[in-house]
C-alpha cells in the first residue's frame, strides 16, 4: 500500500482519509491497513477504529514524537516556523485553546516537534507564501511538504501531551481530527451544473440593483412552489471582471427594519460529528429577540472538518438551528446537504462551481455558488411563533482588473431588493 511508505502522520492520514470518505473499507483487511501504518498518530487510529471492528486494540505507545533536547537546526530555518506558509489557520487555534484552558505549553512543543522534523529530513521548500496569500484557511489546502511537515508536528504536540502531560486521549482525538482531508459526508455531495442564470451577471455599465433583482428571480422562479430560496451566492470570473452577489433572507421584528440597519452577523452553529459532517448541533446561548434584522441561515461549521474541504464547508448555508428549532439535524445526500426536522426534510443546499480560472482574484473568496432552498411553512412558522418579518438582503462585491493582475479597481455595496 501507498500509506506504508509514509513516515510522516499527515501523510499516512491522506491515505487512510481516502479509505474513511469514500467507505472503501471492504477492499481491505484490517490487518493489511495496520500493518502499513508506520507513522501512527490519534488520527490514523481514529479513522480505522471508525471502518474496521478489530481496531479495539490499538495502543498510544506506537505514537512517535521528538526527544527533549534541543534539535540541531540552523536558525534560520527555526526563525521560519512563525511563517506558516499555508498552513491553515485551525492548527494554531486548536493548539491555542489548549493551552488557555489547561495552562500548558502547546505552541511551544510544536515548533519543537517541527524543528525536530525539520532537522531529520529538512522538509522546508523555500517560502511557499511567496505564491500564495491571503487567507490561510484557502492557501492552506494545496498540498505541499512545508505544510505537511506542521501537521504532523501538531499530531505529534497532541500524542506528547497525552502520553507525557496526561491530557486525556478522547480530547487529544477529538482535536486530531483537524487533519482530516476529506470528509465522508463532503465527499459524496455532488456539485451540480452551473444555473444558466449564474452566467452574464458581471455588471459592466449595468445597474447592479436590477441585476441582482434579475438573479433571485431565476433562482426563485425554478424553485419547487412548496420551497423558497432562504440564501444564494452567484460568482462570475472573467480575464479582466469578476463579480460576487450574495442573498440571504433576514429576519427581524418591525422595529429592526424600521431602523434599515444591515443584518446582524450569524454565529456559526457548531456540528456534533463534524468528521462526519452528520447529526445535530452543540446548542448556542445566542437567543434572537427579533431586535436587529438576523440571517435566517447561518454556516453550518466546525474546525474539525477537514483542512481539504474549508473552502467548500464555508460555504453551505443552512437554517440557523437556535433560530427556533434547536433538535434540526443535518444528512449528506449526493445531490446536496439536507435539513431535517426529526425524519422530514426542511432544507436543501446545493452547490456549483463558476468557470475556474488559475489566478482568481483573491476577494473573490472561493468560485462556489449555491442555492439554499426551505420549505415555505417552515419559514412561516418561524415567522409566526416569534413575530417576526422578512425581507431580502443582497451584498455585491465586483471588480476590474487594470494594468496589473493585482490593481483592482474594486466595488462593495449591500442593499435590500424587492421580492
Amino acid at each position: 500500500m501507498w500509506i506504508s511508505q509514509r513516515r510522516f502522520e499527515s501523510e499516512v492520514i491522506i491515505g487512510l482519509n481516502i479509505i474513511e470518505a469514500f467507505d472503501l473499507a471492504t477492499h481491505f483487511t484490517f490487518a493489511e491497513v495496520r500493518n502499513s501504518v508506520n507513522a501512527a498518530s490519534h488520527l490514523s487510529d481514529w479513522l480505522m477504529k471508525e471502518n474496521f471492528a478489530q481496531a479495539d486494540g490499538l495502543f498510544p505507545f506506537r505514537y512517535a514524537y521528538a526527544p527533549e533536547t534541543r534539535a540541531d537546526l540552523p536558525e534560520s530555518v527555526r526563525h521560519s516556523f512563525s511563517a506558516f506558509n499555508g498552513v491553515p489557520q485551525m492548527f494554531h487555534s486548536h493548539l491555542s485553546h489548549l493551552e488557555k484552558i489547561s495552562g500548558l505549553p502547546f505552541l511551544m512543543r510544536w515548533q519543537h516537534e517541527w524543528d525536530w522534523l525539520q532537522a531529520d529530513e529538512l522538509r522546508s521548500q523555500g517560502d511557499p507564501s511567496y505564491f500564495f496569500h491571503g487567507n490561510r484557511e484557502i492557501t492552506g489546502q494545496f498540498d505541499f511538504a512545508d505544510r505537511e511537515t506542521y501537521v504532523s508536528a501538531y499530531l505529534r504536540t497532541l500524542a506528547f501531551a497525552a502520553v507525557e502531560w496526561g491530557v486525556p486521549h478522547e480530547i487529544a482525538e477529538r482535536h486530531s481530527r483537524a487533519a482530516l482531508t476529506l470528509n465522508r459526508g463532503l465527499a459524496s455531495v455532488e456539485p451540480i451544473e452551473r444555473p444558466k442564470w449564474s452566467d452574464g451577471i458581471l455588471p459592466g455599465d449595468r445597474d447592479i440593483r436590477n441585476i441582482a433583482s434579475a438573479i433571485w428571480a431565476a433562482a426563485s422562479s425554478d424553485t419547487n412552489s412548496n420551497h423558497m430560496v432562504a440564501a444564494l451566492r452567484a460568482v462570475e470570473v472573467a480575464e479582466t471582471d469578476y463579480a460576487v452577489f450574495e442573498f440571504e433572507v433576514v429576519v427581524g421584528s418591525a422595529t429592526a427594519f424600521a431602523s434599515h440597519n444591515e443584518p446582524a452577523d450569524e454565529q456559526w452553529s457548531y456540528l456534533a460529528n463534524p468528521a462526519r459532517y452528520e447529526g445535530g448541533f452543540y446548542s448556542l446561548q445566542d437567543v434572537h429577540d427579533g431586535s436587529m434584522p438576523r440571517l435566517f441561515c447561518g454556516t453550518a461549521i466546525a474546525f474539525e472538518v477537514g483542512r481539504g474541504l474549508v473552502e467548500l464547508v464555508a460555504h453551505v448555508h443552512l437554517p440557523t438551528p437556535d433560530i427556533d428549532h434547536p433538535n434540526l439535524t443535518i444528512a449528506c445526500r449526493h445531490n446536496g446537504v439536507e435539513m431535517q426536522d426529526g425524519a422530514l426534510p426542511i432544507a436543501h443546499w446545493e452547490y456549483w462551481y463558476c468557470d475556474w480560472e488559475p489566478t482568481y482574484p483573491r476577494k473573490v473568496d472561493g468560485l462556489i455558488g449555491y442555492r439554499t432552498t426551505v420549505k415555505r411553512d417552515f419559514v412561516e412558522g418561524v415567522r409566526e411563533r416569534n413575530s417576526l418579518k422578512s425581507a431580502v438582503w443582497c451584498s455585491v462585491k465586483s471588480g476590474t482588473r487594470q494594468y496589473s493582475y493585482s490593481d483592482f479597481q474594486e466595488q462593495k455595496a449591500g442593499f435590500w431588493i424587492d421580492t
